[in-house]
């Protein structure tokens, strides 16, 4: 069963299709009735340029390590087919030989570099391009990515794809020529579409039974604990290359093929870059006749900017130490020994391949979409007062093309920034507003909390107090709810009330919480009711409780929430004087209204009277 190379975790994606702005292919499609990217295999040429694009990781390459590590146990010899680009990725090891021998520590039988395989790749190059009498020109076919384009969008020029295996597949041939049919072939590369390149040679001996990148590579190196420091030297297994080892440097192939590459004689453009290779395809096409070119087309930047490296950029930093790297290996080169080689190799069958034609078409009727088109490019230019800005923020060069996407089905005009930010731009506002608002508020909220906080110690420290006050009055007070629930009392209130009250006030101090209705007489009670329903906000009243007179005055003490009442025992010899001067009080209170009223005619007499009661009143104090 074939591995899917690219790999998409839809959880991780945030549909900000810079995936789709990266893929130059537009293998990445987004339908009418989703926002989320998919891609198109058929389309793909798994360049892997859309990984390095998606900043939250939902998108890799199919991981080759426990496919490897099972081919490296199964018992059969495996070979490892490194590409010379390890000069730009493995900079932290000194010495290319305890790299090979690192290699060799997994469990690999042969380390083989694949320089040799670009030199054999190389020489049919160059005899094809020299002794060609038709005037055909060719395009090289040793980028998987290059040979995946042509085949899916430009499948009438893939007769002039060279015919020849990749440099890795030239090295395998080689190698089960020299150690047998049975032999496993891995190969160790920065180029993600190779993994997906390997179905093409997966019957003969040019067979590549798996691909690791670089970034696996070292993965593996960090689980087996496979460190340079503890390393001995080992050379690569022969047979070693010539200048394929500069392949990783796009004009590197072609130096390799010993051709003049000087402008004026050569006959072979270099071309390397995504944009680049596209371009250079389609005017090799449109424009065969007038170029009259080979092209040596890499879709990345060298092999030396692949996916597949731990690091990007620098490239012309690793194109010195690829340089530096390839100077050293030739110094002591056994260049007769090299060519024997390349002569006894060559020749080969199994070095030839042929390709399919895989073009990949979109269905529907053509007036259907042109109709569909036009809508579309009204809709995304209208906002623009109908100018096509062609700025490529949607991942589409121009207008035209996005619309055409969209007629398609593989694209959404939401897709358009300029126009998603024109109503965008007034919600940032409106959000900005809300914000400035929601934090002006929570400021105010802030302020009320500590207000609050200060309001709530200051009530309990009153509530405190007033209980303290309360528990230390001589007369039996309670503080009651609407509910006639009791709030509050004093020990006063208990003892007058009685053994009862004293037996739940041992349970219950102070009786908080009890039912005020079942200890007090219901004439209270219903004075009380009485009180509440008609806001009146003073009663006295004398009752008997427990057989002895009491003196009771109900008061409002917060309107509708709380209400109390003080209780005086009549026959209690503290409250007895008290209560007669209180009443004397009323008397004399009683009699001034009356004095006040007869005053007004009787004059003089009045004032007389005023003192006499006066005079009484200071005796009984």
């Amino acid at each position: 069963m074939k591995n899917i190379v690219i790999q998409w975790d839809s959880g991780k994606c945030k549909t900000c299709y810079s995936c789709i702005r990266a893929c130059k292919v537009k293998a990445i499609h987004v339908k009418n009735n989703s926002v989320f990217p998919y891609f198109e295999e058929a389309q793909c040429i798994h360049c892997g340029h859309c990984i390095a694009a998606c900043a939250y990781h939902a998108i890799s390459y199919f991981d080759s390590k426990e496919q490897v590590k099972a081919m490296l146990n199964s018992g059969n010899k495996v070979a490892a087919v490194c590409a010379p680009s390890i000069a730009g990725e493995f900079v932290d090891i000194a010495d290319y030989r305890k790299f090979v021998k690192m290699i060799r520590y997994l469990g690999f039988s042969y380390v083989n570099e694949m320089s040799f395989g670009v030199d054999i790749v190389a020489a049919k190059y160059r005899e094809l391009t020299t002794q060609n009498s038709s005037g055909k020109f060719y395009l090289t076919s040793h980028c998987p990515c290059v040979v995946e384009l042509i085949e899916k969008s430009y499948p009438d020029l893939i007769s002039n794809l060279l015919p020849t295996v990749t440099p890795a597949a030239a090295m395998a041939v080689i190698l089960r020529k020299l150690h047998g049919k049975t032999l496993k072939i891995v190969q160790i590369t920065p180029c993600v579409a190779a993994k997906n390149g390997i179905e093409r040679y997966n019957k003969g001996i040019n067979k590549i039974d798996a691909v690791i990148t670089f970034k696996e590579l070292r993965e593996l190196f960090e689980e087996f604990k496979i460190k340079e420091a503890y390393t001995e030297s080992s050379e690569f297994d022969m047979p070693f290359g010539y200048k394929g080892g500069l392949y990783p440097v796009a004009q590197g192939f072609v130096e390799a093929t010993d051709l003049d590459i000087t402008i004026l004689k050569g006959n072979t453009q270099t071309i390397e870059g995504s944009h680049n290779a596209i371009e250079a395809i389609r005017q090799f096409k449109d424009y065969h006749d007038t170029i009259r070119s080979n092209m040596n087309i890499f879709y990345c930047e060298g092999c030396i900017s692949g996916p597949g490296m731990s690091q990007s950029g620098n490239k012309y930093l690793k194109q010195t130490f690829t340089k530096d790297y390839v100077k050293k290996r030739l110094l002591n080169f056994e260049l007769n020994r090299w060519y024997g080689e390349i002569t006894q190799h060559v020749r080969y069958k199994e070095l030839e391949v042929t390709f399919e034609d895989k073009e990949y078409k979109i269905g529907g009727s053509d007036e259907v979409k042109v109709a569909v088109m036009q809508r579309t490019l009204q809709q995304i230019t209208e906002p623009k007062k109908g100018i096509e800005l062609n700025c490529g923020a949607c991942g589409y060069e121009t207008c035209r093309s996005l619309a055409l996407a969209v007629a398609q089905g593989i694209a959404i005009p939401e897709m358009c920034i300029p126009n998603s930010q024109l109503g965008s731009r007034e919600a940032v506002i409106d959000m900005r507003r809300n914000t400035e608002d929601l934090e002006k508020a929570q400021e105010r909220v802030k302020e009320l909390e500590k207000e609050t906080n200060t309001l709530t110690t200051k009530t309990n420290s009153l509530k405190s107090a007033f209980t303290i006050f309360i528990r230390n009055l001589n007369p039996g007070i309670v503080i009651t709810n609407p509910e006639l629930k009791v709030v509050d009392a004093n020990q006063s209130f208990v003892d007058i009330l009685g053994e009862d009250a004293l037996e739940i006030h041992d349970v219950i101090p102070f009786l908080i919480g009890a039912d005020l209705k079942s200890l007090i007489p219901s004439s209270l009670v219903s004075q009380l009711n009485y009180m509440m329903q008609h806001e009146e906000g003073r009663f006295v009243k004398d009752v008997e409780i427990n057989d002895k007179l009491t003196n009771c005055t109900l008061f409002q003490l917060i309107p509708n929430q709380l209400y109390g009442i003080i209780m005086r025992n009549l026959h209690s010899k503290e409250e007895r004087p008290e209560e007669i001067i209180n009443r004397i009080n009323e008397v004399i209170e009683e009699n001034l209204r009356q004095v006040q009223q007869i005053g007004f005619i009787l004059g003089e007499g009045a004032a007389k009277t005023e003192k006499m009661l006066n005079t009484i009143v200071e005796t009984y104090k």
